[in-house]
Protein backbone atom coordinates (compact mmCIF):
# COMPACT_ATOMS: atom_id res chain seq x y z
CA UNK A 1 0.00 0.00 0.00
CA UNK A 2 0.95 3.11 -1.19
CA UNK A 3 0.82 6.14 1.16
CA UNK A 4 0.07 10.01 0.37
CA UNK A 5 0.65 13.07 2.35
CA UNK A 6 -0.82 16.59 1.25
CA UNK A 7 1.63 19.38 1.41
CA UNK A 8 0.27 22.51 0.09
CA UNK A 9 -2.41 21.91 -2.48
CA UNK A 10 -0.44 18.90 -3.88
CA UNK A 11 -0.35 15.25 -2.83
CA UNK A 12 2.86 13.64 -2.95
CA UNK A 13 3.78 9.91 -2.46
CA UNK A 14 5.47 8.76 0.61
CA UNK A 15 8.06 6.66 -1.68
CA UNK A 16 8.89 9.88 -3.64
CA UNK A 17 12.27 10.85 -3.54
CA UNK A 18 11.44 14.13 -2.01
CA UNK A 19 9.94 12.39 1.13
CA UNK A 20 12.65 9.04 1.36
CA UNK A 21 14.40 9.32 4.30
CA UNK A 22 18.11 8.21 3.72
CA UNK A 23 20.07 5.34 3.99
CA UNK A 24 23.02 5.57 6.32
CA UNK A 25 27.17 4.77 6.61
CA UNK A 26 28.68 4.46 10.07
CA UNK A 27 32.28 3.24 10.80
CA UNK A 28 32.95 3.07 14.31
CA UNK A 29 29.78 4.33 15.42
CA UNK A 30 30.37 7.92 13.25
CA UNK A 31 28.42 8.93 10.42
CA UNK A 32 30.50 8.79 7.52
CA UNK A 33 27.47 9.38 4.94
CA UNK A 34 24.48 8.52 3.22
CA UNK A 35 22.49 7.56 0.17
CA UNK A 36 19.27 7.07 -1.22
CA UNK A 37 20.15 3.75 -3.11
CA UNK A 38 18.87 5.33 -6.76
CA UNK A 39 15.98 2.94 -8.18
CA UNK A 40 13.43 1.25 -6.43
CA UNK A 41 14.58 0.12 -2.89
CA UNK A 42 10.75 -1.29 -1.90
CA UNK A 43 11.52 -4.14 -3.84
CA UNK A 44 13.63 -5.76 -0.96
CA UNK A 45 13.84 -9.45 -2.60
CA UNK A 46 13.90 -10.09 -5.89
CA UNK A 47 13.39 -13.49 -6.50
CA UNK A 48 13.03 -16.19 -3.40
CA UNK A 49 17.30 -17.06 -2.34
CA UNK A 50 18.76 -14.17 -3.79
CA UNK A 51 20.07 -11.68 -1.94
CA UNK A 52 19.33 -8.04 -2.29
CA UNK A 53 21.87 -5.29 -4.14
CA UNK A 54 21.39 -2.27 -3.88
CA UNK A 55 23.74 1.16 -5.06
CA UNK A 56 23.90 4.57 -5.35
CA UNK A 57 25.20 7.84 -4.67
CA UNK A 58 27.39 8.15 -1.70
CA UNK A 59 27.35 11.76 -0.26
CA UNK A 60 29.93 11.64 2.89
CA UNK A 61 30.09 13.52 6.03
CA UNK A 62 33.31 15.56 6.24
CA UNK A 63 34.61 12.42 8.26
CA UNK A 64 33.60 10.06 5.72
CA UNK A 65 35.49 11.97 2.95
CA UNK A 66 38.56 12.14 5.48
CA UNK A 67 38.34 7.83 5.70
CA UNK A 68 37.42 7.60 1.89
CA UNK A 69 40.97 6.81 0.54
CA UNK A 70 40.97 3.80 3.17
CA UNK A 71 37.46 2.71 1.23
CA UNK A 72 38.32 2.94 -2.16
CA UNK A 73 41.15 2.06 -4.53
CA UNK A 74 40.23 -1.70 -4.76
CA UNK A 75 40.69 -1.83 -8.93
CA UNK A 76 43.81 0.36 -8.77
CA UNK A 77 45.88 -1.67 -6.16
CA UNK A 78 44.27 -4.71 -8.31
CA UNK A 79 45.66 -3.67 -11.29
CA UNK A 80 49.14 -2.81 -9.28
CA UNK A 81 49.15 -6.50 -8.13
CA UNK A 82 48.03 -7.96 -11.77
CA UNK A 83 50.96 -5.80 -13.06
CA UNK A 84 53.79 -7.06 -10.46
CA UNK A 85 52.65 -10.78 -11.59
CA UNK A 86 52.99 -10.22 -15.00
CA UNK A 87 56.40 -8.02 -14.38
CA UNK A 88 57.41 -11.17 -11.96
CA UNK A 89 56.88 -13.54 -15.25
CA UNK A 90 53.37 -15.63 -13.49
CA UNK A 91 50.25 -15.74 -14.97
CA UNK A 92 47.72 -13.14 -12.92
CA UNK A 93 44.64 -15.97 -13.17
CA UNK A 94 46.74 -18.79 -12.04
CA UNK A 95 48.77 -17.29 -9.18
CA UNK A 96 50.08 -19.69 -6.30
CA UNK A 97 48.41 -18.93 -2.64
CA UNK A 98 51.62 -18.10 -1.58
CA UNK A 99 52.95 -15.89 -3.91
CA UNK A 100 50.04 -13.87 -3.31
CA UNK A 101 49.89 -14.31 0.40
CA UNK A 102 53.68 -12.32 -0.19
CA UNK A 103 52.59 -9.71 -2.61
CA UNK A 104 49.58 -9.01 -0.08
CA UNK A 105 52.49 -8.15 2.78
CA UNK A 106 55.56 -6.67 1.21
CA UNK A 107 53.59 -4.51 -1.89
CA UNK A 108 52.02 -0.96 -1.49
CA UNK A 109 48.97 -2.42 -3.62
CA UNK A 110 48.99 -5.32 -1.27
CA UNK A 111 48.72 -3.50 2.15
CA UNK A 112 46.38 -0.94 0.77
CA UNK A 113 43.76 -4.19 -0.23
CA UNK A 114 44.25 -5.31 3.47
CA UNK A 115 43.91 -2.20 5.00
CA UNK A 116 40.33 -1.14 3.01
CA UNK A 117 39.42 -4.83 4.02
CA UNK A 118 39.77 -4.07 7.80
CA UNK A 119 38.12 -0.30 7.26
CA UNK A 120 35.46 -2.09 5.03
CA UNK A 121 34.58 -4.34 7.52
CA UNK A 122 34.29 -1.66 10.24
CA UNK A 123 31.44 0.27 8.31
CA UNK A 124 27.58 -0.63 9.17
CA UNK A 125 24.44 0.27 7.25
CA UNK A 126 21.24 1.62 8.55
CA UNK A 127 18.05 2.09 7.25
CA UNK A 128 16.08 5.05 7.35
CA UNK A 129 14.94 4.62 10.55
CA UNK A 130 18.10 3.57 11.88
CA UNK A 131 17.68 -0.07 12.17
CA UNK A 132 21.23 -2.21 11.22
CA UNK A 133 21.45 -4.25 7.90
CA UNK A 134 23.07 -7.25 7.09
CA UNK A 135 26.13 -6.94 4.64
CA UNK A 136 27.34 -9.34 2.45
CA UNK A 137 29.35 -6.90 0.55
CA UNK A 138 29.96 -3.44 0.21
CA UNK A 139 32.32 -1.76 -1.64
CA UNK A 140 32.68 2.28 -2.41
CA UNK A 141 34.02 3.75 -5.80
CA UNK A 142 35.82 7.37 -6.46
CA UNK A 143 34.72 8.25 -9.68
CA UNK A 144 38.00 10.31 -10.28
CA UNK A 145 39.70 6.95 -9.62
CA UNK A 146 37.57 5.25 -12.01
CA UNK A 147 38.41 8.06 -15.07
CA UNK A 148 42.17 7.96 -14.04
CA UNK A 149 42.07 4.31 -14.48
CA UNK A 150 40.32 4.00 -17.76
CA UNK A 151 42.73 6.53 -18.93
CA UNK A 152 45.69 4.16 -17.82
CA UNK A 153 44.09 1.12 -18.97
CA UNK A 154 43.00 3.19 -22.27
CA UNK A 155 39.62 2.14 -22.17
CA UNK A 156 36.63 4.79 -22.58
CA UNK A 157 38.34 7.01 -24.84
CA UNK A 158 34.63 8.40 -26.35
CA UNK A 159 33.98 9.92 -22.49
CA UNK A 160 35.93 13.78 -22.24
CA UNK A 161 36.55 13.01 -17.99
CA UNK A 162 38.40 16.57 -18.15
CA UNK A 163 34.86 18.04 -18.99
CA UNK A 164 32.59 16.50 -16.21
CA UNK A 165 29.70 18.72 -15.06
CA UNK A 166 31.16 19.42 -11.71
CA UNK A 167 27.15 18.50 -9.98
CA UNK A 168 28.00 14.51 -11.49
CA UNK A 169 28.18 12.61 -8.58
CA UNK A 170 31.94 11.62 -7.06
CA UNK A 171 31.36 8.87 -4.80
CA UNK A 172 28.85 5.21 -5.60
CA UNK A 173 28.21 2.44 -3.15
CA UNK A 174 27.40 -0.99 -3.54
CA UNK A 175 26.00 -3.10 -1.11
CA UNK A 176 24.53 -6.42 -0.74
CA UNK A 177 22.64 -7.44 1.85
CA UNK A 178 23.05 -11.09 3.42
CA UNK A 179 19.77 -11.03 3.84
CA UNK A 180 16.78 -8.98 4.84
CA UNK A 181 16.67 -9.57 8.83
CA UNK A 182 17.66 -6.18 10.50
CA UNK A 183 20.47 -6.56 13.39
CA UNK A 184 18.25 -6.42 16.55
CA UNK A 185 19.29 -7.65 19.52
CA UNK A 186 21.15 -10.61 19.00
CA UNK A 187 20.87 -10.90 15.30
CA UNK A 188 17.19 -12.87 16.08
CA UNK A 189 15.15 -13.10 13.12
CA UNK A 190 12.08 -10.96 13.63
CA UNK A 191 8.81 -12.62 12.66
Amino acid sequence: MVGSARFGYGVQRWDSPSLRMPFTFWHRDQLIGETDFEGDRLEFAPHVGERRHLAGIFRPTAYGRRLLPRLCGIMTAGVALKEELVRRGVDPDDAPPEMMEHLFETTAAGAHILDLGRALSEVCLRDPGGVKMKIASIGFMDLNELASLSRMLGESQTVDYDNVPSEVAEFLVSVTLSDLTPLRGHGMSLH
